[in-house]
Order: C-alpha cells, then sequence, then structure tokens
C-alpha cells in the first residue's frame, strides 16, 4: 500500500496533474525530518481519543509506518516516472488512447521495475522499524523489532539471533519474491 500511495504521489507531482502538485510533493518528503519518536508520540496523541481511535489495533503502527516510510517510497518513485519521458504518454494520447489506457499500457509496463524497487524498499525500512514500534505497540500487536528488543533487555541473545536470522531471511526472500514474479528476469532478457 505504502509504495502504491508513493507512486501515485510521485505520478501526480511528476505530471503536474494537480494544481498545487509541489504541496504534495512536499507533504510526501516532509516526514524525513520528523524522528521516529517524535512521530509516533504524535500519533499516539492523536489517535487515542476520538474521532478516530486506532490507538491498541495494528492501524496506528501501519499508519506510523507509512508516514515514516514514504519519504523513501515518494523518492524511489519520483526517480522512476522521471525515467519515464512524458512524450510517450502525449503519443499515446495522440493516437486516441485515454488518460488510463496510457497509464496501463504505457507507462506503468515501463515503471514496472521502479515501483517494485520502491515497495522492496518501503518493505525493508518498516520490517527493521523501531522507533515508532517500541511507542505504539501493545500487548496484541507486538511486531518483531520490539519482540527482539523485549529479549535483549532479558538477555536471550541466542533467542535474538534466531528472530534476526528470520527477519534476514524473511527480508532476502520477499524481495527475490518481488523480483522474481513481477520484476526483472535475472537470466537475461529475452530476445
Amino acid at each position: 500500500m505504502g509504495a502504491g500511495l508513493a507512486a501515485v504521489l510521485a505520478y501526480i507531482v511528476n505530471r503536474r496533474i494537480l494544481p498545487g502538485h509541489q504541496l504534495l510533493a512536499f507533504l510526501a518528503l516532509a516526514p524525513v525530518v520528523i524522528p521516529g519518536v517524535v512521530l509516533a508520540v504524535a500519533l499516539f496523541v492523536a489517535y487515542t481519543r476520538p474521532p478516530l481511535v486506532l490507538y491498541g489495533s495494528i492501524w496506528i503502527l501501519f499508519v506510523a509506518y507509512l508516514t515514516k516510510e514514504m519519504p523513501v517510497g515518494y523518492a524511489q518513485s519520483d526517480a522512476t516516472f522521471k525515467g519515464v519521458h512524458p512524450e510517450l504518454e502525449e503519443a499515446g494520447r495522440v493516437l486516441g488512447a485515454g488518460r488510463l489506457r496510457v497509464l496501463g499500457e504505457i507507462t506503468a509496463p515501463l515503471a514496472r521495475s521502479g515501483v517494485i524497487a520502491t515497495w522492496c524498499f518501503v518493505f525493508i525500512g518498516v520490517i527493521r522499524e523501531l522507533s515508532a514500534s517500541i511507542i505504539l505497540f501493545t500487548p496484541n500487536t507486538k511486531v518483531i523489532s520490539v519482540v527482539i528488543f523485549d529479549l535483549k533487555e532479558e538477555g536471550q541473545f541466542g533467542a535474538i539471533a534466531v528472530l534476526g536470522l528470520f527477519m534476514l531471511a524473511m527480508t532476502f526472500a520477499a524481495v527475490v519474491v518481488m523480483q522474481t514474479l513481477l520484476g526483472r528476469d535475472f537470466i537475461g532478457a529475452k530476445e
């Protein structure tokens, strides 16, 4: 979801689809200057009282991760869409295709590997996030990074090593699966 949102924002900003697109770019990059702990405290204060009570659910962690990793995802997607020249889309529209058809048949295939890279960057950042998680978790929403932190406090380094290797294997496997199923061919380009 984070990679998709970053890709949509980068596309809107690069193609100047909406007035105020510079503000969208600023907002997408702004969280990079907010420390994770400060972000977590702000989310805690914002979402522990009505109208939207998210604390105690997995959704507050989702909002924190999405906010914290948006600058990385946006920067990667921005670079991707800068590499897809707008004249390719204009040529499709000149030939009679609408914006959505051009997006689906021209832009999306050209941007696919960049969006997959965006997903990988966001996934890796989220899987290792601790600063916001440590403040926003509850016993029902404990994530691996918080479990590792708790085990460190208890001095259980064997369990930490096992969880660390599991996280490493999970991250590596997720990236390989994404690139193999959706991304570039590891064997080489077909002629």
